[in-house]
């Protein structure tokens, strides 16, 4: 049985989510950025559920989902694994409090979160990854509604299957938006062979602050492949 877990927060993430292109990182911000993150950890109290079940004829307990990414990434698969995750309600008050006081900070805790959440589920990723691989199988990557062409309108598939609201307080509105907000679901696929990957993100990079690709608002693979072409 896993537990959600934090491991140190990539603060090249956070600055990810705010925008960051190669702008000067002063000791003033580096601290507020600090101070933020260090609420937000504190005012967390993380939650998880996941199930691991088969898949069958394309369905999760006869439950299918629309576009071709999902159908297609667990083509080879035969059993998937479902996770729903969050933050808990501490981060969403902590946030709506600093919305009316502190614009600034709001801003800022908004991106902490985004970072916080996504670390555990790369984390929980991890753990599920290692116990799969383990027993000789392999996971996929890991996707949620609103990637590729999964519309954010399948939410509601996720919330029964996972039973979201019963097991970590999740709730959804009429329009598909999760509270509290910095809340995750996803499926991952379980198969016999190995399975491709997306490439790391920028934010893991050690070039991250100082790249001149993201100062020019691109990546480095796409210069490589510019290059490339050019000789």
């Amino acid at each position: 049985m896993f537990e959600p877990r934090f491991t140190a927060l990539n603060m090249n993430e956070i600055l990810k989510y705010l925008g960051f292109r190669g702008q000067e990182l002063t000791e003033d911000i580096a601290k507020q950025l600090r101070r933020c993150t260090d609420e937000v950890l504190q005012a967390a109290t993380p939650r998880l559920t996941y199930r691991q079940v088969p898949l069958e004829d394309g369905a999760v307990l006869g439950v299918t989902f629309a576009g071709k990414d999902i159908p297609t990434m667990l083509a080879p698969c035969e059993e998937v694994v479902l996770f729903g995750a969050t933050l808990g309600p501490g981060v969403e008050r902590l946030m709506m409090r600093y919305e009316v006081t502190n614009a600034a900070d709001a801003v800022i805790m908004d991106a902490c979160a985004s970072t916080a959440i996504e670390n555990i589920c790369n984390n929980f990723e991890s753990d599920m990854r290692a116990e799969i691989e383990a027993g000789g199988r392999y996971l996929t990557d890991r996707f949620s509604p609103g990637y590729g062409d999964l519309p954010i309108s399948e939410q509601p598939k996720f919330f029964a299957l996972l039973d979201m609201t019963r097991r970590v307080g999740v709730s959804l509105t009429p329009t598909t938006i999760m509270v509290p907000r910095k809340s995750v679901t996803a499926i991952m696929g379980i198969a016999r062979t190995p399975q491709p990957h997306r490439p790391p993100d920028c934010e893991h990079c050690l070039m991250f602050r100082n790249c001149p690709f993201r100062k020019a608002g691109r990546r480095c693979r796409e210069g490589a492949k510019t290059a490339a072409s050019s000789t």
